[in-house]
């Protein structure tokens, strides 16, 4: 397996290390949508990692894995209409009844389940556990991650991990989505083998591309409101790389076509997300704010040329990046701004 990591290395100009990730991030979604229990709660795999192997809309490796847990299946359905009836203090505690679900089902039964199957798998095919574990990522204050440390057949890397991240929660929204097969890029390269996964339930990308649009919005509003960037830039521009790949694609127009879709974003976003400098009550047509404060841009360059390890092939320069944010962001303002609706 490891020659067949390096050929698919060379043959995609990256390093094996990314490509026995890519592996793992492949064989964790096989676990878990294919290896659960049946009786446990449905799951739906979203974010970055779903553009890249759900649809091949993007070309950059990620070592995470977002997926959300079904609420209904946890004993906490809520929708917004219900959510919006409530006071402020029971829709706080309604909020909170839905994470502390997710959270015993994420450390407890998920984390069980998947510790059996990696334990399982790897004795089948021979394979040393070594230092193959499953825990709880104590960088997450809401206790709702799961690292999958697998045994790396490539060398060491500092930048590169041996652990899948599963980053879950119970809040996100579920629809539309669609049932899709994720294979790993080693998989080319290796014609007597068949790794596809089959059946990842997996959010469209419509949905996706107007997430990415609340995300570059509620950063620009916190900027702007504590003149600094969010968790001090660290891995936020990959949202603006996505969203720049999105644009480009027919999805992306559809996408924008759908403004209820996008109305509908904004409205989870702001029940189950919300934060005031995210200032998500300004995200809408005529005053949406994508591109970045010129006081962003150097952090995000900076953050950007260390992403770029991470795109295979070859990367759009961060300038083609900022012209297709801006672009864009007047087009979602343009029609209203033209009528004499808000703008920034």
């Amino acid at each position: 397996m490891l020659s067949a990591f390096d050929t698919t290395a060379q043959r995609l100009g990256t390093a094996s290390q990314n490509i026995e990730k890519d592996f793992w991030v492949c064989w964790t979604l096989d676990a878990l949508f294919n290896g659960l229990s049946e009786r446990g709660p449905r799951l739906l795999f979203k974010g970055g990692t779903s553009l890249s192997k759900g649809f091949g809309l993007i070309n950059r490796f990620s070592e995470d894995i977002d997926v959300t847990v079904f609420r209904d299946d946890i004993g906490e359905p809520a929708t917004i209409e219900e959510l919006n009836v409530l006071s402020r203090n029971k829709r706080r505690a309604r909020l909170d009844a839905i994470k502390e679900a997710c959270q015993a089902y994420i450390n407890g039964p998920l984390r069980a389940e998947l510790t059996a199957i990696l334990q399982k798998r790897l004795q089948a095919a021979g394979l040393s556990a070594g230092d193959a574990r499953v825990e709880a990522d104590g960088a997450d204050s809401d206790g709702q991650t799961l690292l999958i440390w697998y045994p790396a057949a490539t060398p060491r890397s500092d930048y590169v991990r041996a652990a899948i991240k599963i980053e879950s929660g119970a809040k996100s929204a579920l629809d539309p989505n669609s049932e899709v097969p994720i294979k790993a890029y080693v998989d080319d390269d290796l014609p007597a083998l068949d790794l596809t996964v089959p059946a990842v339930r997996t959010v469209d990308p419509e949905r996706t591309f107007w997430d990415k649009v609340v995300i570059l919005h509620g950063l620009r509003r916190w900027f702007d409101k504590r003149g600094e960037l969010r968790g001090g830039g660290q891995r936020v521009s990959r949202h603006y790389y996505d969203l720049h790949r999105l644009t480009a694609a027919p999805v992306g127009a559809a996408a924008i076509d759908d403004a209820a879709l996008g109305a509908d974003c904004v409205a989870h976003a702001r029940m189950f997300f919300n934060r005031p400098d995210y200032d998500l009550a300004t995200a809408a047509p005529g005053s949406f704010a994508l591109a970045p404060h010129d006081e962003m841009i150097e952090q995000l360059r900076t953050d950007y040329r260390a992403m770029q390890g991470m795109i295979f092939g070859d990367p759009p320069s961060f300038e083609a990046v900022l012209k297709s944010i801006n672009s864009l962001e007047t087009q979602l303002n343009k029609d209203i701004a033209n009528e004499g609706g808000p703008t920034r």
